[in-house]
């Protein structure tokens, strides 16, 4: 796999795209996803979430009634300064590291996770205290307040709508690092432009790197105008990886070695895609409600996609996460599989998998190897500035299993009971859907 294929392999998981060659279900018209799209732009609607005054105020309101929970703030946002919150309870032997929100127009996470602290920090039920007993966990529950409160004339009428979008608000300077890094961008256009934070990792510890003084010009290249870091590190060659620049990754990161996590999990928002081979010829496909993504080493390599015995391995899984971790990792990722499904309800019983493929500037692939965690990322389905609140409760019903399903299954060390190869039965997502009110806007 040479460096072009590699990127677009890699842009093609990131955008979810798992399946290439066959149409999209956006282009049948009689196609009508499980409940309309907005029927007008205007229909995009937030203001059920929290704010980052809202979400500042909640979590103060949990700390000062309950002894459990330890509130800091590790941070402030580049463009808003607003603050970035640390949350820790529980006491236990294994530790869980948990963000969200890194990307703005991705808020569910945000929503469940504060839910959830109330319920660890107030509750007395059986499964809280074991919960608190076992684990210790610590949760980043807003990582851009930036994106997640960005306002924008989406519908052109003269007046900015509260959408959310992926990005911080940072510009990038020439004394920040040698090149502009391909994931800083501008979107929507004519606004102030911004880093897709879980791009701006980086594997090596911040007291080894320095973007303005620690890269070479021989690992910075160029492809279609846009430079990426290509840095060598222990022996392998980790493409795209990030440089650190924004703020809040600095403040994650430190969250992060200061925890020293046995467990990452990571929470975001895909796009809208539909369940292969389902609906039968009987009636249109089914929408994955959330893809799930656990991050595997060498030891699992043939079960990779991408997996090619003349590519690099540090182009299709992690080297530096080992067999256990690997195994614990893939388990953890069937078992929140696994519960949605044996709910009773058919709009859970569709979790699909995320096809896995390092990114070096991620969370999971940049900061794991450091302590050995088993790494997780969650993937509900739509962006804020797609559907706004529609399937709202789906997604935070999906999100809530996920979270509580993970620590009990930590906490009552029933992941022994987990195959690892269910991991690799749960299918690909399939066909992407797209808003038709907003398809033309993004081209």
């Amino acid at each position: 796999m040479d460096r072009r294929t590699y990127l677009t392999a890699l842009g093609a998981t990131v955008a979810g795209a798992a399946t290439t060659g066959i149409a999209a279900a956006k282009d049948h018209p009689t196609y009508r996803p499980g409940g309309p799209w907005p029927g007008q732009l205007q229909a995009i609607n937030l203001n059920g979430l929290l704010t980052n005054e809202q979400l500042a105020e909640r979590l103060q309101q949990i700390d000062r009634r309950s002894d459990r929970l330890d509130l800091r703030q590790i941070g402030q946002s580049a463009g808003r300064n607003a603050p970035i919150w640390e949350a820790t309870v529980g006491s236990g032997d294994t530790n869980v590291h948990l963000i969200t929100q890194i990307h703005g127009d991705e808020p569910v996470g945000t929503e469940v996770a504060v839910d959830l602290l109330r319920e660890l920090a107030l509750s007395d039920s059986r499964q809280v205290r074991s919960i608190l007993d076992e684990l210790t966990l610590t949760v980043v529950p807003r990582v851009n307040p930036d994106g997640a409160m960005f306002h924008y004339d989406i519908d052109d009428d003269g007046r900015s709508e509260w959408v959310g979008r992926r990005t911080n608000t940072q510009r990038w300077n020439a004394d920040d690092s040698r090149h502009e890094p391909w994931y800083h961008y501008t979107h929507p256009a004519g606004t102030t432009p911004g880093y897709d934070m879980n791009r701006d990792f980086n594997v090596r510890p911040p007291s080894e790197f320095d973007p303005r003084t620690d890269t070479e010009p021989e690992w910075w290249s160029q492809v279609d105008g846009d430079w990426y870091l290509d840095m060598p590190y222990e022996g392998y060659t980790l493409l795209a990886s990030g440089l650190r620049l924004a703020p809040e990754v600095r403040a994650v990161t430190r969250s992060y070695l200061d925890a020293a996590p046995d467990i990452a999990i990571t929470h975001h928002h895909q796009g809208a895609y539909l369940v292969p081979d389902s609906g039968n010829g009987n009636g249109p496909a089914d929408q994955t409600i959330m893809s799930v993504m656990g991050q595997y080493g060498p030891a699992y390599i043939e079960e990779s996609p991408f997996y090619d015995p003349d590519v690099p391995v540090e182009q299709v899984v992690n080297p530096f996460v080992d067999a256990a971790t690997s195994t614990r990792s893939l388990r953890l990722n069937a078992l929140v599989a696994n519960a949605l499904a044996e709910r009773g309800n058919s709009v859970f019983d569709t979790i699909t998998r995320y096809s896995y493929l390092p990114l070096w500037g991620s969370y999971l692939d940049a900061l794991t190897p450091h302590t050995d965690a088993a790494g997780m990322l969650y993937e509900v389905s739509y962006q804020t500035d797609d559907r706004g609140q529609m399937s709202l409760g789906r997604m935070v019903e999906a999100t809530r299993v996920g979270f509580v399903e993970s620590l009990e299954a930590l906490a009552t060390e029933t992941l022994d009971q987990v195959s690892a190869s269910d991991y690799f039965d749960i299918p690909t997502h399939g066909e992407p859907l797209d808003n038709p009110h907003l398809s033309m806007r993004r081209r």
